[in-house]
């Protein structure tokens, strides 16, 4: 799929410099790089929802199968 994103120059020539570094293309960088924040910000949100549940005083019953959903979804994700 093609998705167009506009960045700073200084930070393209460093995209460009990190690609011709690693023989990789910049594509495959930003893509890694993406999947790399999504994740992050998945379990960003799962730990924000148990600390909420946490806070409540009693964790709730379905505390644990929410949390192990969470998780099959970032294993099945990608």
């Amino acid at each position: 799929m093609r998705i167009t994103f506009h960045v700073s120059d200084e930070l393209a020539r460093e995209l460009k410099e990190a690609a011709r570094n690693e023989k990789r293309s910049v594509s495959s960088i930003v893509a890694e790089a993406v999947q790399f924040y999504l994740i992050e910000e998945r379990k960003r949100r799962a730990i924000d929802k148990m600390l909420d549940l946490a806070g409540k005083g009693v964790v709730s019953d379905d505390a644990l199968d929410e949390l192990d959903k969470m998780r099959e979804e970032d294993e099945n994700r990608f």
